[in-house]
């Protein structure tokens, strides 16, 4: 029962299936998402982990999110039972995206606490994090955190919570969680470059589990959508793209969890987003939109693949009241795309465009990267000339259709990514960017039908940076914090252009056999997190992609080509 003094929040009351815990004897826990109720409460991860932690018997789990900053009267209070943040045994941030890194100084300060790891003490809760940003690379937050728990929640969090009870003394606990719980990060016992290898923990397989809403509420992105993840990874490997390396090999959710997943949306909404990098290579994927469709629910798509739309797909779309497709290619030429490795033609584009425009999805965002490694200007001008070249087949068909919709493209900077071949990539430089920037700007200016969202490039350095520092990166964050990020970028400019601009020396693997290891060279930052894939073939695909090789995609059963495997660490 909530008390008066533990009122919820006015958000609260909107929800469909919140958990509130309240008894004596329970382990509290903040789960925090560093941004705003509406990013946080649309993050499926987020909510899965929410979820785990409440299915523990003797743990209370309640979320909190980032308040409004400029009103510093406002307190860090948790949605559940309103209890101030520094009221809590653990704080544990759940980060997806590293752009989100200042928000957790910000509410930690807010809250009272030392953002610093070595100026808490027994009196503060512990500060932990998760989430794919930090099993990428946590080194730019690590002085900020107590530990880390590197990879999937369903492989941690048991396991971390009987550890907990075990030793409940903060020193006893943090001096055998790296050793006794594989996965745990502890920075203040791990020294930067250590050679000591920490995993990053994966399911083998998803048999078992599904992943989707636990919290309806309309204050979301996807407002009373249900979500459902069908798919982890991408076999295509696009090699500036995380989900297509870190989750090697992707998994599938078995039909039956999926449909079962769908049933819980009965009665609740009847709006359904199927998740994942890859929807279309599941192997059940008509079924899963024939059940969906025959069940009343309309269905939405988080992207789609052009060379995979069939006939039959797009039918199932259009029977799903599908009113906006997401098609990626990415790259404007052919040239480029075989250097991302992204295996999509303009034939294959095209004919899907004319498809679903036919069957009045009459609304197609598209996403485009510039900034990548080994790009010129000319294949700039080829997105703004495949662009026009979209829109006069979208017109065409449109006017058959005798009704007219809209294209939105959005226009990404390419950040280099932990983890993938580009890892060894550096920022285009300002005035490169700028242009490039400026050449779609005015080659699609004022074009009808057409919407154009360009980058920042202050966002591009911010994201660089927080994406490939290390551990001194937190005192740019917290000056950040302090005095904005251009101050920021000026008081440690030796330290941001190194991390942003300096490409990293690539291994030369030409040569070297399978088993050997990759030569040495300087550490990445993230060297120590064992994902389980080959340094070495991640270095091979940058060799290929400056030949513009393309690759084959993952065959997600078992080969030697990554080497995850043939990891016994890898998947557990």
């Amino acid at each position: 029962m909530v008390t008066p003094s533990t009122r919820p929040s006015h958000d609260l009351l909107t929800e469909k299936g919140v958990i509130i815990k309240q008894g004596k004897g329970l382990t509290r826990v903040a789960l925090v998402y560093p941004n705003t109720y509406k990013t946080g409460m649309s993050n499926l991860g987020f909510q899965r982990v929410y979820h785990l932690i409440n299915q523990e018997p003797d743990i209370a789990c309640e979320r909190v999110f980032l308040p409004n900053l400029r009103q510093k009267k406002n307190a860090v209070v948790s949605c559940e039972t309103r209890q101030p943040l520094h009221h809590f045994d653990i704080i544990l941030f759940s980060i997806s995206f590293e752009n989100d890194y200042i928000h957790l100084v910000d509410i930690l300060r807010q809250a009272g606490i030392p953002p610093r790891s070595s100026d808490r003490n027994h009196l503060h809760p512990l500060v932990a994090a998760g989430g794919v940003a930090c099993f990428l690379n946590p080194e730019p937050i690590a002085p900020f955190m107590d530990f880390f728990l590197l990879g999937e929640a369903e492989c941690l969090v048991n396991e971390f919570f009987s550890l907990f009870h075990q030793y409940p003394h903060r020193t006893d606990l943090l001096a055998i969680l790296e050793t006794d719980l594989p996965g745990a990060y502890v920075p203040a016992r791990h020294p930067p470059f250590s050679k000591k290898k920490i995993p990053v923990r994966f399911l083998e397989n998803l048999d078992h589990i599904q992943t989707h809403t636990c919290v309806l509420t309309s204050h979301t992105a996807f407002k009373d959508k249900f979500l459902v993840e069908i798919l982890k990874g991408c076999p295509h490997g696009c090699r500036f793209c995380t989900a297509g390396f870190i989750y090697r090999p992707p998994r599938i959710y078995p039909k039956e969890n999926v449909l079962k997943a769908m049933d819980k949306a009965s009665g609740n909404t009847r709006k359904i987003g199927l998740v994942s990098s890859a929807i279309l290579d599941h192997p059940d994927i008509a079924d899963i939109c024939e059940y969906g469709t025959d069940h009343g629910f309309s269905l939405s798509f988080s992207s789609l693949r052009a060379d995979k739309l069939d006939d039959p797909m797009i039918d199932l779309l259009h029977r799903s009241k599908v009113k906006t497709a997401t098609i990626a290619p990415e790259a404007g030429s052919e040239r480029m795309r075989r250097v991302i490795n992204k295996k999509m033609t303009e034939p294959d584009i095209f004919l899907a465009v004319e498809k679903l425009v036919a069957k009045d999805i009459l609304n197609l965002r598209l996403y485009f990267m510039i900034g990548l490694p080994f790009e010129t200007d000319d294949d700039v001008r080829a997105i703004v000339n495949l662009t026009r070249e979209i829109k006069e087949r979208f017109l065409t068909v449109s006017r058959k259709q005798k009704r007219m919709g809209t294209i939105t493209l959005s226009i990404n900077a390419f950040i280099p990514k932990p983890a993938t071949p580009f890892q060894w990539a550096a920022l285009t430089d300002d005035a490169t960017l700028k242009r490039r920037i400026g050449i779609i700007g005015q080659g699609l200016k004022k074009t009808p039908n057409v919407i154009v969202n360009l980058p920042s490039v202050k966002t591009a350095k911010i994201s660089a940076l927080l994406s490939l520092g290390d551990q001194n990166t937190a005192n740019v964050i917290e000056t950040a914090c302090d005095h904005g990020w251009a101050y920021a970028f000026r008081h440690h400019m030796d330290d941001c252009r190194r991390i942003i601009y300096t490409p990293k020396p690539i291994p030369a693997v030409s040569g070297i056999a399978d088993t050997d290891p990759c030569p040495a060279l300087p550490s990445l930052p993230w060297d120590f997190l064992d994902s389980g894939i080959s340094k070495k073939f991640l270095a091979a695909e940058w060799h290929r992609a400056a030949k513009e090789k393309q690759s084959p995609a993952c065959p997600m059963i078992d080969c030697r080509r990554c080497r995850i495997c043939t990891n016994e660490n890898a998947l557990k």
